[in-house]
């Protein structure tokens, strides 16, 4: 329950301040606590859009295709 009441003041925060890509990279790793792996994705890629050298969204990118790929095999291989 933690998560949501960081994404929501995250998101408002986000809402007042679009151009501050450090509001996205900390709304996406609570995205990413909460397991919510497609926002996460959303905010990383916000991030990647202005700083695509950021080797930390980067891993964090990596990681959530890796769980995606090992959760979801099957659908790619039935």
């Amino acid at each position: 329950m933690e998560n949501c009441n960081e994404i929501e003041r995250l998101s408002i925060a986000i809402s007042g301040s679009p151009e501050d890509v450090s509001l996205f990279m900390e709304r996406g790793k609570a995205y990413f606590r909460a397991h919510d792996f497609g926002h996460a994705l959303d905010d990383f890629n916000q991030v990647l859009l202005r700083d695509e050298a950021n080797m930390e969204v980067r891993q964090y990118v990596k990681m959530i295709n890796e769980i995606l790929e090992y959760r979801y095999k099957d659908i790619y291989n039935p």
